[in-house]
């Protein structure tokens, strides 16, 4: 009888620690393919970001270093914000680029209005001397 109940007792515990392990497997897995999505849209965003801030904003705020430097000091503390769709317009196909932006897990689209990227100018305001902060609105974060 005693016997019994240590067999009992010790397949009660390795079911135990056979379920955790699966569990935490499952979570991390889960995690890891969550995060690779957001973890891709964010560059994807911050690659069109560059894009748009070097080859085309950057150009068009002034005629040369001077007139450049003066305009994005004023931006260097609250940041120029252009969103998914503004970003989507620099782009090829503005269709395609926009439908990348979805989240796997939820299959929710990106809010065209609410992702976006805020671009802080930075000394001595050169074509390559900003920050970038990138908002993705896509239920990531419920």
């Amino acid at each position: 009888m005693i016997n019994k109940l240590k067999e009992n007792k010790k397949l009660v515990t390795l079911i135990g620690c056979g379920v955790l392990v699966v569990a935490v497997i499952v979570i991390l897995l889960f995690l890891f393919v969550f995060n690779s999505n957001k973890s891709a849209l964010t560059k994807e965003l911050e690659k069109a970001g560059v894009n748009f801030y070097e080859n085309f904003y950057y150009n068009q705020v002034g005629n040369d270093d001077n007139e450049r430097k003066e305009f994005l000091s004023k931006y260097a503390a609250v940041g120029i914000k252009i969103d998914l769709e503004n970003l989507a317009r620099t782009t090829d196909n503005k269709d395609e680029f926009i439908n990348k932006f979805v989240n796997k897990k939820t299959k929710e689209k990106c809010n065209i209005n609410n992702t976006k990227i805020t671009i802080y100018p930075k000394e001595p305001y050169g074509q390559k001397d900003y920050k970038m902060d990138v908002v993705l609105d896509c239920g990531f974060e419920k």
